[in-house]
């Protein structure tokens, strides 16, 4: 049981940190949304760069939040996968029994 609890925390922490990794490269190399901030800036009051802005912003952070959480939960899931693992080779078997205890007296 244990190995493959160790298995299951390798692969979601390698998930986990390759989509993040993923995500992060994809919002560091996102062109469409530095233009278009860089038009919004110069006009912050017209309505046609505002509600671009808006659209390309929702993708764009909606990347660096998966970015984040891809890192974080790959890594605290698969963490918590891998102690769990552990806990669970240092039990003793459930068949197995008790050692004998003395009696005092």
């Amino acid at each position: 049981m244990s190995g493959w609890l160790r298995l299951l925390g390798v692969v979601v922490l390698a998930l986990g940190v390759g989509a993040g990794a993923y995500a992060g490269t994809r919002a560091l190399g996102d062109v469409a949304f530095a233009e278009v901030s860089a038009q919004y800036a110069k006009h912050p009051d017209h309505p046609l760069f505002q509600a671009e802005y808006y659209a390309t912003a929702a993708r764009h952070y909606a990347l660096v939040a998966g970015a984040l959480g891809g890192i974080l939960g790959g890594l605290v899931f698969g963490s918590l996968l891998l102690g769990l693992a552990t806990v669970v080779a240092r039990q003793p078997d459930a068949g197995a029994r008790p050692p004998e205890t003395q009696k005092a007296g």
